[in-house]
């Protein structure tokens, strides 16, 4: 769903902006604190400056989401919190309406990603935690998937290496607790599905395979 507002600041052109009440500045311009409910349904309790939704405020959208934190220029920016309407949430920074920045987004299956974000997508380095399992996956992110260097750290071993488009793939060792590692690489073979019918779509389904090239002992293996 759109995490944009409505518009509101085309007083000019006669255009229906919903009710008001608050402050305003000698243009007659919403300037200062008020409390706006637009045409669409949603309302704005915050600051405006010049007409558009300028400093703190909270925005809340018709069908249950909710925006708390800074604006600019009428679009979200600076620090904020937005909560969606299917139970997810996501605290941090804002550009221009986008997530930008440092931010922690909590997922409705319990998964939280932790890190920089940019247009919207993880991109950057972060920690993404699956609640199923409680593995993470620290390190880089280009686009949403994870791509470059990076560890997935499970209960009692981790595996290091490189990632490419969402998987691991290429030279990586795993450590395990126990007290060993295993050095190889992840190839990535892929196998096409066929359809159902003549009219479906083949589908090619991408499955990393590991490889061990060596099995080293090593000393002190205690991973936190």
């Amino acid at each position: 769903m759109s995490d944009i507002g409505s518009e509101e600041f085309d007083e000019d052109e006669g255009i229906n902006l919903g009710s008001y009440e608050g402050d305003r500045n000698a243009e007659e311009e919403r300037h200062g604190f008020g409390k706006a409910t637009l045409p669409n349904g949603d309302t704005y309790e915050g600051q405006y400056e010049h007409g558009k939704r300028h400093g703190n405020g909270t925005y809340r959208f018709k069908n249950g989401a909710k925006y708390v934190g800074e604006y600019s220029k009428a679009k979200k920016h600076g620090q904020g919190t937005f909560w969606y309407p299917d139970g997810s949430r996501y605290e941090g920074d804002w550009v221009e309406d986008k997530r930008n920045g440092h931010g922690i987004y909590y997922y409705i299956n319990g998964d939280t990603y932790e890190g920089n974000w940019y247009e919207h997508l993880r991109h950057g380095q972060g920690t993404y935690t699956y609640s199923s399992t409680g593995t993470k996956y620290i390190g880089t992110w280009i686009n949403g998937k994870r791509e470059g260097s990076g560890e997935l750290v499970h209960a009692n071993h981790r595996y290091i290496g490189n990632f490419a488009e969402d998987f691991p793939k290429g030279l990586g060792k795993y450590k395990f607790d126990m007290g060993c590692e295993q050095h190889g690489e992840y190839v990535l073979e892929e196998q096409i599905q066929e359809g159902d019918t003549e009219e479906d779509e083949q589908i090619t389904i991408i499955t990393p395979k590991w490889k061990c090239s060596r099995i080293t002992e090593i000393e002190n293996a205690v991973y936190n």
